[in-house]
């Protein structure tokens, strides 16, 4: 809330300075953060949800997957319960009627026989005539006429056969009915071929009816623990009414393809119910292919980009850097400048009084001796020397300053730069070896390239004090221009080639150790770079390269 002059009301000045430093903390915590690494964690964030919405995905796909397999298994199993309830009921009605009718039978007989009783022959052809695969007639002496002969072989005994009940001899594919008697005949038995009923069973039972099932679409296979117990499927009751158990579906792999298992219950049989897995595992597939074209895009997008964003940064520090550098650089010369002049001001002019004194000395008085004219000359000597290392100082300062920019024939200066040398190299026993390529032009200062020849072959001249040689080499490199100046004699070693360009840094007694500080400063004036190094034949190369231009 603030008042009508701006300012928050209700709340502590230390507390909105504590809220402007951790605002503050944030920012620079932020700002310390490189772009491309920024974008970096930003891609690197975009692909984890990439990937939790990819996990998500599969999972659900599996979920209403697993999710229709139930249902599927829940109508697979209604269907094989109203399947096998049909059988059952089928089945009775058949052992329905085959019971009246033989009971029917039986019946007949014992009245046929009670008008006058059979004989084996007439009992066996009786039995032909009617269908029947064999007929006993148990009298009450306990006599027994059983047609045709063998036919009960295998049979179990009388007393274990149910009365009033079909009893089936898979063995002999007989059906058996047990029937109490009357008057004469104390009990009967009937059999008939089974071969009808048992195709009946065959056509009507739990594996003719799964092979039915399995033609259901989405279903492998059914693989029944039992297959011969319909009765328990049928008679198990409503406690598990033939369901699933959809808590345990599993996956496999099959000859016929991914396959999700369900496992059934009907009363005392299991069974295990295979679905067609191959759409799951088809979008699964197509979900990771997705994936990882997507993963591949946001990849090749997030390292492109902060490839870029790095290139950029980096540029952007370097210029920043080397603009740091370049004013550092300014600064020092200006300062450098100033302290120069003023130290040649401050210097120069007791230097003056002192030679000035000493070349009146020498002149009016007549009574000192040769000893004191040679120290007078020593003295002016020294004083010549340092003032000659003032005006190095003083030019070397200076060279922070514009230069003039022209093109110059740079082959021609070095040729004529040597010529001048050429009576010094004679007089110090220095030959020469020189290569030029003609027609090498560059853009600068004439008189200052001039300096940078001139030092670079004093300083091969005075390092070879008792004789030598020295080797020039101009010729172009692409676009720049590469002088290569190569000597023996006194070579610096390996530790001193990074500070033989520092100003003041001398090899030599007399040096003033400004001449390759002057020539490196010159060079990088002119956009060149300047580089001194010991070949593997023990000579000092120097190697100076600037920019080429065209005629």
């Amino acid at each position: 809330m603030k008042d009508e002059a701006g300012g928050l009301v209700g709340m502590p000045e230390d507390m909105v300075g504590v809220g402007n430093i951790n605002a503050g903390m944030k920012n620079r915590w932020l700002a310390k953060i490189p772009l491309w690494q920024g974008n970096v964690i930003f891609f690197l964030v975009l692909f984890f949800l990439a990937v939790s919405y990819f996990v998500f995905q599969i999972n659900q796909a599996q979920q209403l997957f697993v999710a229709d397999a139930r249902t599927h298994a829940r109508l697979v199993a209604g269907v094989i319960r109203l399947h096998v309830k049909g059988t059952v009921i089928s089945e009775d009605i058949i052992n329905g009627v085959v019971s009246r009718f033989l009971a029917n039978s039986a019946e007949f007989v014992q009245y046929l026989d009670s008008v006058e009783p059979f004989t084996a022959d007439e009992l066996e052809a009786f039995a032909a005539e009617s269908g029947f695969r064999g007929i006993s007639l148990v009298r009450q002496g306990g006599q027994t006429v059983s047609v045709p002969d063998g036919w009960s072989a295998g049979v179990p005994s009388w007393d274990r056969i149910p009365v009033n009940k079909l009893q089936y001899s898979p063995g002999n594919h007989l059906v058996f009915f047990r029937a109490p008697g009357s008057g004469s005949v104390s009990e009967i038995v009937l059999a008939i071929d089974a071969k009808d009923l048992e195709n009946f069973h065959q056509q009507v039972g739990l594996p003719q009816v799964l092979s039915e099932v399995k033609n259901l679409g989405g279903i492998l296979y059914i693989h029944p623990e039992n297959p011969s117990n319909v009765l328990a499927i049928a008679d198990q009751g409503n406690s598990t009414d033939g369901r699933p158990d959809t808590t345990r579906v599993t996956f496999k792999h099959t000859k016929q393809g991914m396959a999700a298992e369900v496992p059934m219950t009907f009363g005392r049989t299991h069974l295990l119910v295979g679905l067609d897995a191959e759409p799951l595992r088809l979008n699964k597939r197509r979900l990771w292919r997705d994936f990882f074209i997507f993963s591949s895009i946001l990849a090749f997008l997030g390292g492109l980009l902060s490839y870029l964003l790095y290139r950029q940064q980096s540029s952007y520090i370097n210029e920043k850097q080397e603009y740091n550098r370049q004013l550092a650089l300014q600064r020092e010369d200006a300062a450098l400048g100033r302290s120069a002049a003023s130290i040649a001001h401050e210097i120069r002019n007791p230097l003056n009084a002192m030679a000035i004194a000493l070349q009146r000395l020498a002149l009016e008085a007549n009574e000192l001796s040769a000893d004191h004219r040679q120290l007078i000359d020593v003295l002016l000597d020294s004083l010549k020397r340092t003032d000659s290392i003032i005006d190095g100082l003083l030019h070397y300062a200076g060279l922070s300053q514009s230069i003039s920019r022209v093109p110059v024939v740079f082959s021609s200066l070095v040729r004529d730069m040597v010529s001048l040398y050429q009576s010094r190299f004679v007089k110090a026993d220095i030959s020469l070896s020189i290569e030029l390529e003609e027609g090498i032009m560059v853009l600068g200062d004439k008189n200052l390239l001039a300096q940078v020849l001139e030092n670079v072959l004093r300083n091969a001249s005075e390092a070879q004090p008792h004789g030598g040689w020295i080797m020039v080499r101009l010729k172009k490199t692409g676009t720049s221009i590469s002088l290569v100046v190569a000597n023996p004699g006194d070579i610096p070693e390996l530790k001193e080639m990074d500070r033989i360009f520092s100003p003041y840094v001398t090899l030599k007694t007399r040096g003033t150790g400004l001449g390759l500080a002057i020539t490196k400063k010159i060079v990088k004036a002119h956009g060149g770079t300047v580089r001194a190094a010991v070949t593997p034949e023990n000579l000092f190369e120097l190697t100076i390269n600037l920019p080429l231009i065209d005629r």
